[in-house]
């Protein structure tokens, strides 16, 4: 999956905004022993207000139509490639919607791509050549074939949308939530005289809450047609990557699902010696030593109506369980299901599908097991784990973990020891680093994902930021997958070349996408913020104003007392390295030269002769050096 070109001609605020993502950087020159990465990694950075998550979103609300079967609420050209480059299944698709069904098609070339060059005049020309053709394109774009012809719109094309699309915000869930809920026709609503026209799907009972609204925007279709609580099947089912056609939209509940089911798939990699030290390490940085439980509240009136393979399983959960445990509650039938993950099993459980726990002994393999088959990867797990959420079964999820390695019973006098913890008891950053470096290792080894994250280093500290890049690297780097990352940091682009950030700038109301002026990788973060983010200086107001006005008074000081000269040496000990610091020791090399050495420096400007310059200048610098060695000897 590699995202090549996007024009959204209505998209407020953004409007007949054009954006390339290049494929250019230069990774190869330091991979020489093997080829380059396939990972694709795009950041989008701008001021706030640029419109930085609204790309995202148009990006979210595209693939949605499409699956969806729809009209973009937004006109739209979305150029994007499948499959790994040069091998067997790789193609190139344009999507192409001018805001009316008959206008919109769906064009695909297979073993073909634009050029790595290509620009945003290359891929505008290609579209609207492929706008005034009907089946068969001349030249350069003949191998575009129309997968929806002008006309035939909408069709169903699952196999022209990513494998898995999946979109995560920080910020707030209501705009993005908007986007996954069918378009409404206010229109349709007319109550005062219930036309024959009036959609009643448009209805909501009482009691209706933002939950179940999201649901519905999530399963598609529309609430009263008898779609919105089955159109999405359950596990067993179908096969997983099913559940992943339709873009997701990650609540909180889900991004749990996520860490779960990567850090069961770590647990039993252990138990079979085969851990993955490098992500055991990056959990250990949030304070994570191991998953010792789980607490999985599911509905048992939506269980009840839900598939009968899901039913089952259900059931076998709730046998499998360390403990289950009714919830009060005026509405609903909820249980929740402790699994201790080396607990063991229930004796004589009776089970609809025993055959799959044959040979089981602990609470926490039967989970891995209730979650899936034995070959099947955290992001299948995952699938799994949606397909219970989707039906309304899976409300809540939670976590609980061993905070250091305390192995022996006499941690339970160690006041030291923390113990065991909920993940709702972790701190806001350590419970979001978590899930979202856990995000990451789901999609590890899934080609044609792409993944929106909406300004993700949200709540983490610097250290954490300046690694998203090499943890997302580490899990995805040899998949054909693609990340699309908004964000306001400037610590986290000085992994990235500046082919692969795209800068959003607003003037006058109107955004525009433009490569950064100035080189990013392995820069400077306070750098970057000047020239990537606009900022006026490396360092904070407050200190530069403190110490520019400093700057000024020493300058009118002709002869420095000693006094002066230790406050200035007290002051260059107290700060950091940068910009002022340097001209703080100049101004105090200055001020500890002798009084003659001065007063020729200031005589210097007026000479005529540039030699007569440059020798006296070479004796104030011989006499600042034996001063300085002079110096270094005494101390």
């Amino acid at each position: 999956m590699r995202l090549r070109y996007l024009h959204l001609s209505h998209y407020p605020p953004l409007a007949d905004l054009a954006v390339v993502f290049s494929p250019r950087a230069p990774w190869a020159a330091f991979e020489p022993q093997g080829g380059a990465a396939r990972l694709a990694i795009h950041f989008v950075i701008g001021l706030n207000g640029s419109g930085k998550s609204h790309l995202l979103r148009a990006l979210a609300e595209s693939f949605l139509a499409l699956a969806d079967e729809r009209v973009p609420r937004s006109p739209v050209s979305l150029i994007y490639e499948l499959g790994r480059p040069g091998e067997p299944g790789h193609r190139t698709l344009i999507f192409d919607c001018s805001g009316e069904a008959h206008a919109t098609t769906l064009w695909q070339a297979d073993a073909w791509a634009f050029p790595d060059t290509a620009d945003r005049e290359v891929f505008a020309q290609a579209i609207d050549y492929l706008r005034t053709v009907e089946r068969e394109p001349e030249g350069t774009l003949a191998a575009f074939k129309p997968r929806i012809a002008r006309g035939d719109y909408p069709q169903n094309v699952p196999d022209a949308l990513p494998r898995a699309l999946l979109a995560y915000t920080s910020g707030l869930m209501a705009p993005w939530r908007e986007v996954w809920q069918p378009p409404t026709d206010g229109e349709s609503l007319d109550v005062a005289t219930q036309a024959t026209d009036y959609d009643a799907s448009q209805e909501r009972p009482p009691g209706w809450t933002e939950e179940d609204e999201a649901r519905v925007g999530i399963d598609g279709g529309a609430f009263g047609d008898g779609t919105a609580r089955t159109a999405a099947p359950a596990e067993g089912d179908t096969a997983p990557a099913d559940l992943f056609r339709r873009p997701l939209l990650l609540e909180p509940v889900m991004l749990t699902a996520a860490l779960l089911a990567v850090a069961l798939q770590e647990a039993e990699a252990r138990r079979q010696g085969q851990a993955d030290d490098a992500l055991a390490e990056l959990f250990r940085k949030a304070g994570w030593h191991r998953l010792v439980g789980v607490r999985l509240r599911v509905n048992l009136d939506r269980a009840l109506a839900a598939p009968r393979a899901l039913v089952a399983r259900v059931h076998d959960a709730i046998r499998l369980a360390g403990e289950c445990l009714a919830e009060p509650h005026p509405g609903k039938a909820l249980r929740s299901l402790f699994f201790d993950l080396d607990g063991a099993l229930p004796a004589n459980a009776e089970l609809r599908d025993a055959q799959r726990f044959e040979g089981l002994t602990t609470q926490g393999q039967a989970l891995h097991a209730l979650l899936g088959e034995k070959g099947d990867t955290a992001f299948e797990r995952f699938g799994a784990l949606l397909g219970w959420w989707r039906h309304g079964v899976l409300e809540d999820i939670e976590l609980f973990i061993r905070r250091n390695d305390q192995p022996d019973a006499e941690s339970l006098t160690d006041l030291s020891d923390p113990g065991v913890l909920r993940l709702s008891e972790f701190s806001d950053g350590e419970r979001l680093v978590l899930a979202r470096w856990a995000l990451f290792h789901l999609l590890a080894g899934q080609d044609d994902a792409l993944l929106l994250l909406d300004e993700p280093e949200t709540h983490f500290n610097d250290a954490w930021k300046r690694e998203i890049v090499q943890v997302v690297d580490a899990a995805m780097g040899a998949d054909a997958s693609q990340v699309l990352i908004a964000t306001h940091s400037a610590i986290v682009l000085s992994d990235v070349f500046d082919e692969e950030v795209v800068l959003i700038r607003k003037v006058n109301g109107q955004s525009t996408a433009e490569g950064v002026p100035d080189h990013t990788f392995a820069s400077d973060p306070s750098a970057l913020m000047m020239t990537v983010f606009g900022a006026n200086d490396s360092i904070g107001a407050r200190a530069q104003q403190r110490i520019e006005a400093f700057l000024r008074v020493a300058a009118q000081k002709t002869e420095p007392t000693p006094d002066d000269v230790r406050q200035l040496q007290a002051l260059i000990r107290r700060l950091g390295t940068g910009f002022y610091r340097t001209e703080l020791q100049t101004l105090l090399n200055r001020w500890q030269q002798a009084p003659d050495l001065r007063a020729i420096e200031q005589v210097i400007p007026t000479l005529q002769s540039d030699a007569l310059k440059d020798e006296l200048r070479a004796l104030i610098l011989k006499a600042a050096d034996a001063k300085g060695g002079s110096e270094d000897g005494n101390a």
